[in-house]
């Protein structure tokens, strides 16, 4: 039987659910279904809980850095003194004078204090419960939920459930036609999450798409066009290895936009009663917050943070901050302006002023996701050194000369990084990586057309953006790879007599190129 409330000693799934802030994001099952969250979570490394209702059906799911570490949920399913009396540890008469009987986790800890449960039972009881709680709700076709970072389950918890064998699973069990409807595009891409030899246990469909992920990123046209398999059957073979986490998915209409993965993975975690796990008592906290020093109060008009904006000549400009500060007063710079011009806060405005508050916004996060972290702010940093350095016109290798081979070599690294952020939707952080390696191997068109690819994200970089995929075919004029590139930057901003023209020239090359033929019957 199950309950609109949960059972005595648990505080009701309701109160767990925090106020709706500007972090949260919300949908559907029809539009989006929990599979398909739960990859996002894993491939955005995220962390903060998923809360789902379905009429009386109500229940969260916990994430921490992309895995799902825990779920609760208002429907009976298992209770851990159901499990009890099953294996005759206690009688019923003994179990209700155990004080919060009713309450899994305080019973567990009571029966681990008696001896009457080993660590190894418990850990049993509670993967199960949370898998099948997961596996009922990967089944939901409708219903409402809510992706909040701010929620998030205490330490010491986690439930070693195996998500990706049910996420796979329920992919495989999907129709062709049924997967086929979860694309929406030609265009949207894939490349191999981990290493093709470590791959086992694939269906025909599956092996058939991941050769030509082997060699290097592929769009889903190229992917039909390569494996030779139909096109539903190419669908189904792709949303499987993409649920079960073996390929990483870029360019498809997300349920978390790609804009707001930084925010969401820089959440500050406030201290909140509504997010206490069930069983855990009101007194203690689902995760401690860490306390911080108040940042310093901003009193810039938005005038003067637009002025500033607009005027910056790097990161550091943008932010208000001095290039030599910590990490934590470029987060606090950050956030304190986020809050204050975010470009939710100006919709009413003016359409040319709401244009420059969303553009300084852009500035801003890709600020802050270039400076976020060590890696990527030492890169832009000795960006800054080597402009100034010319522009001085000073030597750039103050160091001992580095040979061929190891150019090439760092080259190739700083690619794979910027692929990797690229191909997670981090456009920004890929430009620094990418920029690395196109100015170490220009001669390289792969790297010239995927820093173009990358810049092309930021209308601010337009005509640089353009400049590097031209580049990349004048070094290799028979790549259709980079002319499909080419014509989808004229799409984007509009330039579609040239659009036109590079799919010509693409098909005057490579004539049963199906992608480009659909998407040059598109535009005419």
């Amino acid at each position: 039987m199950e309950h609109a409330s949960c059972p005595v000693g648990y505080p009701s799934i309701e109160t767990l659910m925090t106020a709706q802030n500007d972090l949260d994001i919300s949908g559907t099952c029809l539009a989006f279904p929990f599979a398909e969250l739960v990859a996002e979570m894993a491939q955005g490394e995220l962390s903060g809980s998923i809360r789902l209702a379905k009429k009386d059906k109500k229940v969260i799911v916990y994430f921490r850095d992309g895995r799902l570490v825990f779920a609760v949920s208002n429907s009976r399913m298992t209770r851990l003194f159901d499990f009890v009396l099953q294996q005759n540890k206690l009688t019923k008469e003994q179990l209700v004078q155990l004080p919060n009987f009713s309450n899994d986790l305080q019973l567990a800890e009571q029966l681990l204090a008696d001896g009457l449960l080993t660590e190894a039972e418990k850990d049993m009881f509670f993967t199960a419960q949370v898998r099948a709680i997961v596996s009922d709700v990967i089944s939901w076709e409708e219903g409402e939920w809510t992706i909040t970072p701010l929620a998030r389950v205490r330490e010491g918890l986690l439930a070693e459930i195996d998500e990706r064998s049910l996420l796979q699973a329920f992919g495989r069990g999907l129709s062709p036609e049924a997967a086929s409807k979860r694309f929406r595009s030609f265009d949207e891409r894939f490349e191999l999450a981990v290493p093709l030899t470590s791959i086992r246990d694939c269906t025909p469909g599956e092996a058939r798409v991941l050769v030509p992920l082997a060699s290097a990123t592929q769009s889903v046209g190229e992917i039909v066009a390569h494996s030779g398999i139909e096109e539903k059957e190419a669908f189904a073979a792709l949303y499987s290895l993409w649920l079960a986490g073996l390929v990483i998915r870029s360019g498809w209409q997300s349920a978390i936009p790609a804009a707001k993965i930084p925010f969401l993975r820089a959440a500050k975690l406030e201290l909140k009663r509504e997010a206490i796990l069930p069983g855990v008592t009101r007194e203690e906290p689902a995760e401690e917050a860490q306390e911080q020093a108040p940042a310093e109060e901003i009193t810039l008009t938005l005038e003067q943070y637009l002025k500033r904006t607009e005027a910056a000549k790097n990161h550091y400009e943008v932010l208000g901050v001095d290039p030599k500060c910590d990490a934590a007063v470029l987060k606090d710079a950050y956030f304190s302006l986020a809050k204050l011009f975010h470009p939710d806060k100006f919709r009413k405005e003016s359409p040319q002023l709401t244009k420059r508050v969303h553009s300084a916004f852009a500035q801003l996060a890709a600020a802050h996701e270039t400076l976020r972290t060590p890696d990527s702010r030492e890169l832009y940093d000795f960006k800054i050194r080597k402009d100034i350095e010319a522009a001085a016109g000073g030597s750039a290798g103050a160091d001992s000369p580095e040979t061929g081979d190891q150019k090439l070599r760092q080259a190739a690294e700083e690619f794979n990084k910027g692929a990797q952020l690229l191909a997670k939707g981090d456009s920004a952080g890929a430009q620094v990586h990418l920029a690395r390696a196109a100015h170490a191997d220009p001669q390289n068109a792969k790297y010239r057309a995927y820093y173009g690819s990358a810049l092309s994200a930021d209308d601010k970089h337009r005509h640089k953006a353009e400049g590097e995929l031209q580049a990349a075919i004048r070094i290799d004029g028979n790549s259709a790879e980079y002319r499909m590139m080419l014509s989808h930057f004229f799409i984007k901003v509009k330039l579609l007599r040239r659009a036109e023209g590079e799919l010509t020239r693409l098909l005057a090359l490579h004539p049963n190129h199906r992608e480009a033929r659909e998407l040059l019957d598109s535009l005419k």
